[in-house]
């Protein structure tokens, strides 16, 4: 059946043909269809005929001679868009600081295309499958739009910003790609090093305890760089302390026209003020351009640099030079992008390899390899394969340039899918493609060198890896940013060892229209003192004096001044092994030793043979802490078992390394209660006397000096303070950022007072603070203030008291000669409920006038159930009034305050700077008070006293061991948790309900999840059942109170196990299984998994034990709190 028809579009004659077939594959392609243009010049341009949308209904069109070239209209799929305000569009839904984190979350939402309207419509495309269309410059060619096309305001048509096609862009490119070319380039190493010369040696005048400001230390170093070998002038940028007024105007100037991007134009008219600070800047850059080029017109040289090869330079093709405005427009180009780029890179790299220490040790075992300590040499730039391999790889995770755009040459069809018209603009987000699971592999989010090196780069598709651009637009100065990258940190890991100035630093991501890292800051120590002069061959006599010493180990230097140096080195997360660290530090004057306190990693290759170490870390579920990975990295050897802890790794690995082991290892368990009595005993009956026999203490010596020994050992020493009432400093907090509260609210209904509240709180972060769905939020809390105002009672001082700790004072983590409240103190410093240890209650007890009373706390001390009670030293001050122990006796006895880790019970992609917490709230009668106090959990009190809009300090920190939602949306999850464990299992399952609801594929869910009761704590109950209606998740209950309301089950193991058979079946379809809570819901989940395996493959419950074991770090994640 046929019959004739005008076509709508142009008027050919058309015949319409039934095609139900290909109706039905339609249909069950998408149930929503358009049609575009025909791909020929069609004169009626909207995309659908006059008379209102069409569908196809059942129907195509094919035409008849002799109608117009034969054309068919297509079929396309409808681009994902959300909705948006009307002239305004999706402006608002893009954070302006962080935009790349925005669009990143929605393409998580949306999938690999999505269009928003900022305010234009613009067409973005987040994974390879549909990128590689983009990189046909037969259809596809660079788009000069956006933000881009306002940086035209400062360099007009410059190589990077030149529309396609215009004349200026086509000379300069052929006049400038042989200055680019390899001979070129090689030629320009000697100023490159120059260059890095300066920063090496301003890193090491300035000392190993010197915070390195990565980011501008490396915008020094590219733009010297580029200055220098480019246009032959020096900015000296190394030897001011502001940075080049070329960079603060360029900064404006970018950081503006991102702005401007996103400004309706009416609004932007009305910026008054940021159009004078743009034109003032753009007006500044010209300057310098323009001075540049009439000092080398003034003072012609015959250097073959870029400056010369543009003024001198003629166009092969035309004949034509370029004019001193196209000269001006170009250099400020090379200025900015030959620089702001790679220093980006380099700044990215560093965190890298600080935060990866395996690979950090492999790149400098490359350059010890292949370098020596001799100079770096021209020859060496193709000799660092795996140095190569990690720029490459940390381009790929963090691209600088984090985006590019295309336009479509004439109407495109994407992959057979997405009708794209002509001139329709496409954005390439890198980030995004860097990290397509598809082609990098399921650990896309590791950095991962191998992975960019030899055959393993080559084999990679064409066109997976972008951040240099596409095709005749890519980035001409490639070659130069490459050596120059190579050198840098060939120089830096053969002279110095690196480590992060704050270990707890999580990445944050400053953005223009290109990233950096946020506030990053390292350390360099230098690996070779005597042998720099001879790597830097630059004739400069290395100054190390002016370098930083340790203010806290300075100002407590006792009298003495026979003293042995002691390292003291500590790995710690939460900062109780920092504690112990600074508590021996303190007694060690006392046995003959001065001792110098510092975190492991600053260790890591270089430990000193004639000094003895005393080593404190903490192992976190077998992994080192954060300050402490470079040192374990470093003693790993290729027989370690995985299963062994931190400190057996720490321990093990010295001696095999040739280290003498000085006393025996001593392992303490932080949830016991008395892990500072136990150091107690491990130091007098361990450490001490082996460190004196080692040190030479004759005996007869030793026996004299015991009673006086134990009676110091016995006394509480305390600080020399000097008491005002006047001053109240504020005190800031290092590593922490501050968050405000937007939500704080009760979830659990009993009102029972022998069962913990559960609550909810919400939090904005500052911008910047990115996290994933499983990470943690650490809090920085401050102290109850009924539990500081018993203090500030029982040392009968006014709420108003000021303090200042003099110097001269033993070790301390306060503030030295800083004035400050007690209250503030008492606050924010230090540790109040902290449960005080035998030895500290014994040096009470000798405090104490009355014999009786003295007696009784001894015996007090000596009962098995004194530390089961949780009696804190506040606690025996009240008992014991009349014991004479001063403020300042207090204030040492104490540890420093701690932070405190929740799991994160948001995602991100609902809003990328909001997360929220779900926390137990810990407030009991205290067991060890005699006086009806309550104990009360510091941070969860503290979190219960903050109201909306008040703030606190918080970091983020990552999850352990893989505790991510897998990279794959359609596998499928398994979850097991009690209580507050909940947490993360909100954020995943929240997190796959967005990418439902935006038409993501996501894979079955299963939680398993322990309470109390329906009616009591079953935590967002409301959200649940909505997930379980869209599919996202399938919620089993068990109710300890009413097991009769779950099918019997009173524990979540009991429901586990009942439901076995839903366990396998999704297992074996590849779930990974995750589980969350305390240790003992820990156990009896691994009990029950166990069960099922054994009775699964008719295995005994050993075997099958070793079995879910093994499983863990693979498809087993665990979460695991006390």
């Amino acid at each position: 059946m046929a019959a004739d028809k005008k076509c709508w579009c142009c008027g050919s004659r058309v015949r319409r043909r039934l095609a139900a077939s290909v109706l039905d594959q339609a249909v069950r392609a998408s149930r929503r269809w358009s049609m575009s243009r025909p791909p020929y010049n069609c004169p009626v341009t909207p995309p659908f005929p006059p008379s209102g949308r069409r569908s196809f209904d059942n129907i195509f069109y094919q035409t008849y001679p002799p109608s117009p070239p034969s054309h068919r209209i297509i079929m396309s799929k409808e681009i994902p868009a959300p909705g948006g305000l009307p002239l305004l569009g999706n402006v608002l839904q893009v954070d302006s600081e962080q935009p790349q984190e925005s669009l990143a979350r929605f393409s998580e939402i949306y999938g690999p295309i999505f269009k928003l309207h900022l305010p234009k419509p613009r067409i973005f495309v987040a994974n390879y499958a549909l990128a590689r269309d983009l990189f046909d410059e037969t259809r596809f060619e660079k788009s000069v739009s956006g933000a881009l096309e306002q940086v035209r305001n400062a360099v007009h048509d410059g190589l990077f910003t030149a529309y396609p096609g215009e004349a200026n862009w086509q000379i300069a490119h052929r006049i400038l790609m042989p200055a680019f070319g390899p001979l070129a380039i090689r030629a320009m190493f000697p100023e490159m090093k120059d260059i890095a010369s300066q920063m090496v040696l301003k890193f090491a005048r300035f000392g190993p305890n010197h915070l390195i400001n990565v980011t501008d230390e490396f915008t020094n170093l590219t733009l010297d760089s580029i200055a220098l070998c480019a246009m032959g002038t020096r900015f000296n940028s190394f030897y001011h302390e502001k940075p080049h007024r070329f960079v603060t105007a360029m900064v404006g100037v970018l950081t503006e026209s991102f702005a401007r991007s996103r400004r309706p134009y009416l609004v932007g008219v009305l910026c008054q003020e940021s159009n004078r600070q743009y034109e003032e800047n753009i007006a500044t850059l010209e300057s310098i351009a323009k001075d540049l080029l009439q000092d080398r017109r003034r003072h012609p040289t015959d250097d073959q640099d870029l400056l010369n090869a543009m003024i001198n330079g003629k166009d092969p093709k035309s004949g034509e030079k370029l004019s001193d405005d196209a000269i001006i427009n170009n250099m400020i180009t090379f200025l900015i992008a030959g620089h702001e780029t790679t220093s980006g890179l380099l700044s990215f790299l560093f965190f890298e390899l600080l935060q990866n220490p395996e690979a950090l040790k492999q790149a400098t075992r490359e350059v010890d390899t292949v370098v020596g300590t001799g100079p770096v040499t021209i020859d060496h730039m193709s000799k660092l394969p795996y140095i190569e391999a990690c720029l490459r790889e940390t381009l790929r995770l963090h691209p600088t340039a984090p985006a590019f755009s295309v336009q479509a040459k004439g109407d495109q069809i994407l992959q057979g899918e997405y009708a794209i018209k002509d001139k329709e603009p496409l954005q390439i987000l890198l980030m995004r493609l860097h990290r397509d699971p598809d082609v990098f592999g399921p650990d896309v989010e590791e950095f991962r060198p191998s992975r960019m090196e030899g055959e393993n780069f080559a084999k990679l598709p064409p066109n997976c890896w972008k951040p240099f651009g596409n095709g005749s637009r890519g980035c001409i100065g490639r070659p130069f940013a490459w050596q120059e990258a190579i050198l840098a940190v060939a120089m830096i890991l053969q002279t110095f060892h690196l480590s992060k100035g704050s270990p707890s630093y999580q990445l944050k991501i400053k953005s223009t229209l290109t990233i950096k890292p946020d506030d990053f800051h390292m350390r360099a120590r230098l690996r070779d003192p005597k042998r720099l002069e001879s790597m830097m061959q630059s004739g400069i006599n290395l100054d190390t004096g002016g370098e930083t010493k340790d203010s806290k180990m300075e100002e407590s230097t006792a009298a003495k001044t026979d003293l042995t140096p002691l390292q003291v080195l500590y790995g710690s997360n939460t900062g109780t092994c920092e504690a112990l660290a600074q508590s021996l530090a303190s007694s060690a004057p006392d046995h003959g030793f001065q001792a110098e306190v510092n975190d492991l990693d600053s260790a890591a290759s270089a430990l000193s043979a004639d000094v003895p170490v005393v080593i404190i870390t903490a192992s976190y579920e077998g992994q080192p802490p954060d300050n402490a990975g470079h040192f374990v990295e470093w003693l790993k050897t290729a027989s370690r078992e995985e299963t062994k802890g931190v400190p057996i790794v720490v321990d093990e690995g010295l001696v095999e390394a040739g280290a003498k082991r000085v006393a025996p290892r001593a392992a303490m368990d932080v949830a016991s209660g008395n892990i500072f009595d136990a150091f107690y005993d491990w130091q007098s009956k361990s450490l001490w006397p082996a460190l004196g026999n080692m040190y030479g203490k004759a005996a007869a010596e030793a026996e004299e000096e015991g009673e006086q020994q134990q009676q110091q050992q016995q006394q509480v020493r305390g600080l020399n303070l000097e008491i005002g009432t006047q001053t109240r400093p504020k005190l800031l907090r290092q590593d922490v950022v501050t968050a405000e509260v937007t939500e704080s609210r009760l979830l659990s209904k009993s009102e029972a007072a022998s069962k913990k509240k559960k609550r909810h709180i919400s939090l904005n972060l500052p911008s910047g603070l990115s996290y994933r769905a499983g990470d943690y939020l650490a809090v920085l809390p401050v102290n109850p203030p009924k539990t500081m105002r018993r203090v500030m009672k029982r040392f009968q001082l006014p709420w108003d008291t000021t303090i200042r700790i003099q110097e001269g004072n033993r070790p301390t983590s306060l503030p030295i000669g800083k004035t400050m409240t007690a209250t503030s103190v008492l606050a924010t410093m230090v540790e109040l409920s902290q449960p005080v240890s035998a030895r500290l209650a014994a040096g009470l007890a000798k405090t104490i006038p009355e014999e009786k009373l003295a007696k009784d706390l001894e015996a007090r001390v000596g009962r098995d159930d004194f530390q089961a009670d949780n009696v804190t030293l506040l606690d025996l001050l009240e008992d014991y009034p009349s014991a004479a122990f001063s403020f300042g006796q207090f204030l040492a006895s104490v540890p420093p305050m701690r932070i405190r880790q929740y799991s994160i019970s948001s995602t991100p992609l609902s809003s990328p700077y909001q997360c929220s917490l779900t926390y137990s709230v810990v407030d009991s009668p205290a067991r060890g008070s005699r006086h009806g106090h309550r104990y009360f959990g510091v941070a969860s009190t503290y979190l219960e006293r903050l109201e909306v809009g008040e703030h606190l300090q918080v970091s983020v920190r990552p999850s352990r061991n893989g505790f991510h939602l897998p990279s794959d949306d359609s596998k499928p999850i398994i979850m097991a948790c009690a209580g507050t464990g909940l947490a993360p299992f909100r954020a995943f399952v929240a997190e796959r309900g967005l990418k439902k609801s935006g038409g993501r594929h996501v894979g079955p869910g299963l939680l398993f999840y322990g309470c109390s009761g329906p009616d009591d704590d079953d935590l967002y109950r409301d959200e649940f059942d909505e997930w379980e209606k869209q599919g996202v998740v399938s919620v089993r209950r068990a109710y300890s109170q009413q097991p009769d309301a779950s099918e019997g089950c009173k524990h979540v193991q009991d429901r586990i196990w009942l439901d076995r058979d839903d366990v396998r079946q999704l297992y074996t379809s590849g779930a990974q299984v995750y589980c969350c809570g305390a240790g003992a819901v820990g156990s009896a989940i691994d009990e029950s998994l166990t069960r099922i395996k054994a009775e699964a493959a008719g295995w005994d419950e050993e075997t099958a034990y070793k079995w879910l074991q093994d499983r863990k770090g693979d498809r087993y994640w665990s979460d695991i709190f006390s």
